[in-house]
C-alpha cells in the first residue's frame, strides 16, 4: 500500500495522512504514489471533502442562483437532477463519479425512448456542475468530458412564407393576439422581449422600438405562475428595430384602442411594477394592462398557424426567419 503524509488540516491544524492499498505490483503502487504527488503540486486538495453527488448537486444550484441565472433556466437544471441524475448516481460519492457512472444516466433516458436534445442538455447540467467540482478541488478531473455528447438530428425547418403570415394575422385580427404576432412577425423579436414591449419604448414619430426588457415566469412549476421583468441576457440584445409603414399604421390605431378601454376600466386597469415599482404600460396586455402569460401566446400562435395553413411543426420562433409585408 501507500502511506503519504498530505500535512495539517486548515482548521484543526492536525496532521493529515491518506493510504491506499490493493495494489496487483510494487510498480503499480509507486506509479500511483507519483500521480498523487503531482496533483498535490499542482494544487489539489489531497483529502477532499467527501460529498455524495446529489447534495453537491444541490449545493450547486444555490450557486447558479446566486449568480443570477433565471429561475425558469434553473427549473429546468433542477428538473434534470431530480429526474434524471439523482435517481441513478446521486448517492455515490462525488470523487466515486466515473465516465461509466455518466453513461448510465444517459442510457436510462435513452431506453425511456427521450430525444438526443433532451439527453444532451442533462449531460451539459452534469458536466456544468462537475466541472465546479474540478474547480473546488473536489475532484481531479470532470468525468462527463469523456463520455460523447448525442448526435442531435437536425430538425427540418418549415419557415412560413410572407402570404402565410399574412393569412395568419388576418385570422387573429381583433383578438388580443394580433398585436403581439403582428410584433413577432415584423421585427424578429423573442416572444420574451415582445410581451415585456412597454410604450416608453415605443417611438410612433420615427417608428422604432427598442428592445431593452424581457418578461419571464417566476419560480414554481405552476404555468399560470406569477411574471415579471427581467433584463436581456446580454448588452447585445439591447436594440432598435425600424417598423414597416403597414405595423406602424396598426399600431397607432391600436394605441387609440387601448387608450379607450383604458379609461373605460378605470381603477381596475392594472399596469405592471418594474424592479424599482414603477408601473409600466405595456403595449401587448391581456385587456386590463396586465402581462399576457407567454404560453397563452405560444398557444395562441399554434391555433392561429392552423387556420392560416402553417405546417404543423412550425413554432412561433420560425417566424423571426419570414417576414409578412401587407
Amino acid at each position: 500500500g501507500v502511506l503519504v503524509d498530505v500535512g495539517a488540516h486548515p482548521v484543526t491544524g492536525r496532521r493529515r495522512q491518506k493510504s491506499k492499498s490493493g495494489f496487483a505490483t510494487k510498480k503499480e503502487a509507486e506509479g500511483a504514489l507519483r500521480e498523487f504527488i503531482r496533483l498535490v503540486e499542482g494544487g489539489a486538495d489531497p483529502c477532499p471533502e467527501r460529498i455524495r453527488l446529489g447534495e453537491f448537486l444541490v449545493r450547486w444550484l444555490g450557486y447558479q442562483r446566486a449568480r443570477g441565472v433565471r429561475s425558469l433556466t434553473l427549473e429546468t437544471y433542477e428538473g434534470y437532477i431530480r429526474r434524471e441524475i439523482a435517481p441513478v448516481i446521486g448517492g455515490l460519492e462525488i470523487a466515486t463519479i466515473r465516465p461509466g457512472h455518466v453513461r448510465s444516466v444517459l442510457a436510462r433516458m435513452q431506453k425511456r425512448g427521450l430525444s438526443a436534445a433532451t439527453i444532451a442538455q442533462a449531460r451539459g447540467v452534469l458536466g456544468s456542475a462537475l466541472r465546479q467540482a474540478v474547480e473546488e478541488g473536489l475532484i481531479p478531473t470532470n468525468p462527463v468530458t469523456a463520455v460523447k455528447r448525442p448526435r442531435i438530428r437536425r430538425r427540418e425547418l418549415h419557415w412560413p412564407t410572407p402570404e402565410q403570415l399574412t393569412t395568419l394575422l388576418h385570422a387573429s385580427m381583433g383578438t388580443m393576439w394580433e398585436i403581439p404576432l403582428l410584433l413577432s412577425m415584423v421585427t424578429g423579436a423573442r416572444r420574451s422581449e415582445i410581451l415585456g414591449l412597454a410604450w416608453q419604448d415605443v417611438d410612433l414619430r420615427s417608428a422604432t422600438i427598442r428592445i431593452c426588457r424581457g418578461v419571464q415566469r417566476m419560480s414554481g412549476r405552476d404555468p399560470a405562475g406569477p411574471i415579471t421583468f427581467t433584463a436581456l441576457k446580454t448588452k447585445r440584445a439591447r436594440r432598435v428595430i425600424q417598423l414597416p409603414a403597414f405595423a406602424l399604421e396598426r399600431i397607432r390605431t391600436y394605441r387609440r384602442e387601448q387608450l379607450e378601454r383604458r379609461t373605460l376600466l378605470g381603477a381596475r386597469w392594472q399596469d405592471p411594477l418594474d424592479e424599482e415599482r414603477a408601473p409600466v404600460a405595456l403595449v401587448c396586455e391581456r385587456g386590463d394592462g396586465f402581462f399576457l402569460h407567454s404560453d397563452s401566446f405560444t398557444h395562441a400562435f399554434k391555433r392561429y398557424a392552423r387556420l392560416a395553413g402553417l405546417h404543423p411543426s412550425s413554432r412561433l420562433h420560425d417566424v423571426r426567419h419570414a417576414v409578412a409585408t401587407e
